[in-house]
């Protein structure tokens, strides 16, 4: 059965420079070399995945080979551009690294570039993943970077810009796409949902732009399930239910246990999820983003660094004061350290148990060192009062209640004995 259905990632795709949002110092240089004819004949777009490197590079092709461009932008009727964007012109070429790193493959390159374009003013070379590339497979390519024809234009594209060799670099003009906000993916989300007759409310575009952690592309993707899910209308009590996700409230609970040492209750909460199939390195991921939220609340008191909803925010306000700095730190440290023995972890559910319980015991134990030294000093004024004439009523009038600390130092001190 053949489909007319395309992912939103495609049907949605920006096919102009003023439809790709975020990237606005890279559609601004661009159009901008367009339009006063200073082309290089060699580009670098880096960035995380799902940002628009393929997509700018795509638009650029077409401005450059559009027969009716305007303002630098193509016009996406005439017979070059529809072809570009349909992925079936004979002068652009694109060609994905990860699965042709070869030198042969730069080879066939080398052998395609030798001839004139064949519809277009200019031939693009386009190299998805490049930093995959072997060794002589980009000293293959640097030989026809160093001496491109007029009408050859690389566009490189990779996630990961460190690998690929400086003289490489050195060669192109290099553009750092960057993550897009929430706020920008949430009202991507909300024009296509309009665009597909789907009603959503404001939490579902919330929690389904988070997830997508920066990347437009998986957002899309996750909306596309949503929406095979739920049908024309997605609301967040379907969407958590569909994505297997726990609720904020299960990580305030979670570090409010740690507070209290309450062992118990924290390996039932966890218990719980387990049987409900929460996925392990999601709940894991979902901590560690918890305890940071604390801590910048604590340090800056600013909300609008929380990637959260505005009733969110307002709960991790309340939340941040049960704690100090030094004890937030000390639990993101410890699940810092744990993550690489966690990620390879023959029984993750035990580990995790293991470290929520090592957390509880982690902020247990600790001395708060101001505290001690208040109680010293109190301590000393005491025994000074004439009033007092042996210890236990020393230590019986600092502590009403028995208080850990001082039983440490009189079992230190051996305080019975000096009494004697």
């Amino acid at each position: 059965m053949n489909s007319e259905f395309k992912v939103s990632a495609r049907e949605f795709r920006p096919q102009k420079f003023s439809e790709v949002i975020s990237q606005e110092f890279a559609t601004r240089t661009l159009r901008n070399a367009i339009k006063n004819n200073k082309i290089a004949h060699a580009y670098l777009f880096c960035g995380p995945r799902g940002t628009g490197k393929t997509t700018l590079a795509r638009i650029f092709a077409k401005a450059m080979n559009c027969t009716n461009p305007l303002e630098g932008e193509p016009c996406n009727k005439c017979e070059s551009c529809i072809e570009i964007t349909a992925g079936g012109h004979p002068d652009v070429f694109e060609l994905d690294a990860a699965s042709n790193r070869g030198i042969d493959d730069v080879r066939a390159i080398q052998d395609a570039a030798k001839f004139y374009p064949i519809k277009g003013k200019f031939k693009f070379f386009i190299i998805d993943e490049v930093h995959m590339l072997t060794i002589q497979a980009f000293n293959a390519l640097l030989k026809i970077l160093e001496e491109p024809p007029a009408y050859l234009i690389f566009i490189l594209a990779t996630t990961n810009p460190e690998k690929i060799p400086q003289t490489i670099t050195s060669r192109c003009q290099r553009f750092l796409l960057s993550r897009f906000k929430i706020d920008e993916i949430i009202l991507k989300l909300r024009e296509v949902a309009k665009e597909r007759k789907i009603k959503i409310d404001e939490e579902s575009l919330f929690e389904i732009a988070r997830l997508g952690d920066g990347a437009l592309r998986d957002a899309l993707g996750i909306l596309d399930m949503a929406i095979s899910f739920s049908g024309t209308g997605i609301k967040i009590d379907e969407l958590k239910e569909f994505l297997n996700l726990p609720d904020k409230e299960i990580y305030f609970n979670i570090t409010t246990y740690i507070k209290e040492n309450n062992a118990i209750e924290i390996l039932n909460l966890f218990n719980d999820l387990m049987n409900k199939g929460f996925d392990l390195q999601t709940f894991y991921t979902g901590l560690t983003e918890h305890l940071r939220n604390i801590i910048i609340i604590q340090n800056t008191q600013n909300e609008d660094l929380l990637n959260e909803t505005d009733v969110i925010k307002s709960n991790y306000k309340k939340h941040s004061e049960q704690f100090s700095s030094e004890e937030v730190l000390r639990l993101l440290n410890l699940l810092f350290e744990s993550e690489q023995k966690f990620k390879f972890s023959f029984n993750q559910k035990v580990f995790m148990e293991s470290l929520l319980l090592e957390m509880i015991k982690l902020n247990s134990e600790i001395v708060n060192f101001d505290k001690l030294i208040e109680e010293l000093k109190e301590f000393k004024k005491k025994t000074l009062n004439p009033e007092l004439n042996n210890i236990d009523e020393i230590i019986k009038k600092i502590t009403p209640q028995k208080d850990p600390l001082i039983e440490k130092l009189k079992e230190l001190f051996d305080i019975e004995e000096h009494r004697n």
